[in-house]
């Protein structure tokens, strides 16, 4: 299958000719010696789907944020984790206490952006190919559409007004400045929309570690019901959930499995050695050595008892004789020369779909049709139908189910308080000090700095 040879793609050489550029900012980037890309790439169809997988690389290795950032702190931010060295930046993710020079933050921030680049190269590439066949060309650029709308997900939704990012050259880049929340959330929409049309139902290779529509799709729900658009969040969820693919959902051991039947799309660890999840080895280490982050009591004494969330998803690290709860949604952290993992890197699954649906029809007052889909939920999670009659009730409901199936996976928690302006209310009482300012992350100080466009965010 050749998406299990792209970790000997390189692109350096005959494919691509764009630096990897660490984390450096996206407007310091020179303009390259060599052109960005090897026209000769988007002529032939092997070609040009080594350079998209290789965004797949990149968002392993750097959009991921480096040892899972997106999930790992953003749960700090939230109620979710806590930083067991008491490693300085990691604290001021858990005080939500950012300083714009955060090692962190410019990391994330360059990362997603360095990503972008590629994205960016890989469509202009492909537009301007009159060599591939359509069926080629469409897949492709529906791949690298949707690539750039999650990016921009998660841009707007830590940063809010960032750089919309079209565009690999330069010289137009260097000068870019922010766009509101409204222009990057339309930008998303339309990418997605595109990705739609251009993707199939069915996935390119093996598995669904490459988009298909319903990842499109999947995505596109959950913007519009960040967007308060709950029509078209109930319309497109029902379209996922109605696809057939993804049902009946696996018990939550299985869920993250290779061969797991709820992911929409997953990636599959590249790492030349060890083939695990950055989570496994992140939230799990390895034996004898003290845990990187740990489970809050408030989190772990929040669930419900007979909840199979609990018992299957955190598990207890032993140090110094002492006991630690950790997550354990990741359970496999490698062997040495395996080349076959267990486990692939969930990015979208299909038990979010249920909770957009439930809590897009609560919202339109479909209370009956959100409790089933509520319920479908716990019960998978070996818990009783919970029998709801009034609106706010149902709607606290969903989002206590949303902490519980999405706790320490891809910043759920931390964005669900933010969207539902519950961040103040729940984390003031958890967090000393918390201000209203510390829903949005800062821009690097090093970008500020050398980017006259670009203003600070409020509170930093």
């Amino acid at each position: 299958m050749l998406l299990k040879n792209i970790v000997k793609i390189c692109f350096a050489g005959a494919l691509l000719t764009i630096p990897f550029l660490g984390c450096k900012k996206f407007v310091e980037v020179p303009p390259p010696k060599t052109q960005v890309v090897n026209s000769e790439v988007f002529k032939d169809s092997q070609a040009a789907t080594s350079a998209v997988l290789g965004i797949y690389i990149n968002m392993l290795s750097d959009f991921d944020f480096e040892n899972s950032g997106v999930t790992a702190f953003s749960g700090l931010s939230a109620d979710e984790l806590e930083d067991f060295n008491q490693i300085t930046e990691n604290l001021q993710f858990q005080n939500n206490a950012l300083l714009p020079s955060n090692g962190t933050i410019a990391n994330m921030w360059g990362s997603a952006y360095k990503t972008m680049l590629l994205i960016n190269t890989c469509i202009e590439g492909l537009k301007a190919s009159s060599s591939l066949t359509p069926a080629v060309k469409n897949q492709l650029l529906g791949e690298c559409e949707f690539d750039r709308a999650f990016i921009n997900f998660y841009l707007v939704n830590l940063w809010g007004n960032v750089p919309l990012v079209i565009s690999s050259d330069w010289r137009q880049n260097q000068t870019i400045g922010q766009s509101s929340p409204a222009t990057l959330n339309s930008a998303i929409i339309a990418d997605l929309k595109s990705a739609q049309t251009l993707l199939t139902e069915s996935y390119p290779t093996d598995g669904h570690v490459r988009p298909n529509k319903w990842a499109a799709t999947a995505l596109l729900a959950r913007v519009y019901l960040y967007n308060n658009d709950y029509a078209n969040a109930e319309i497109q969820a029902d379209a996922v959930i109605k696809s057939g693919i993804y049902t009946p959902l696996p018990n939550p051991n299985d869920a993250f499995l290779a061969s797991s039947q709820e992911a929409i799309w997953q990636l599959m660890p590249s790492q030349n050695i060890v083939l695990t999840t950055q989570e496994a080895v992140v939230f799990l280490g390895y034996t004898g050595n003290p845990p990187n982050f740990t489970i809050k009591n408030s989190l772990f004494n929040s669930f419900e008892a007979g909840d199979a969330r609990k018992t299957d998803w955190i598990t207890s690290l032993s140090y110094n004789n002492q006991f630690y709860n950790v997550p354990f949604k990741y359970k496999d952290i490698g062997t040495y020369g395996s080349t076959t993992p267990s486990e692939y890197y969930i990015m979208l699954r299909c038990a979010e779909q249920f909770l957009i649906r439930a809590e897009a029809r609560a919202q339109l007052n479909k209370t009956a049709d959100a409790l089933v889909d509520l319920n479908m939920i716990r019960n998978r999670a070996q818990l009783p139908n919970l029998q709801v009659t009034d609106k706010a009730t149902l709607l606290m409901a969903i989002a206590n189910e949303n902490r519980h199936e999405f706790f320490t996976e891809w910043g759920h928690r931390w964005l669900d308080l933010k969207r539902t302006n519950q961040a103040a209310p729940v984390l003031s009482l958890e967090k000393k000090g918390w201000k209203s300012t510390d829903v949005l992350y800062p821009i690097p100080q090093t970008d500020i700095n050398t980017d006259r466009q670009l203003k600070q965010n409020p509170g930093y």
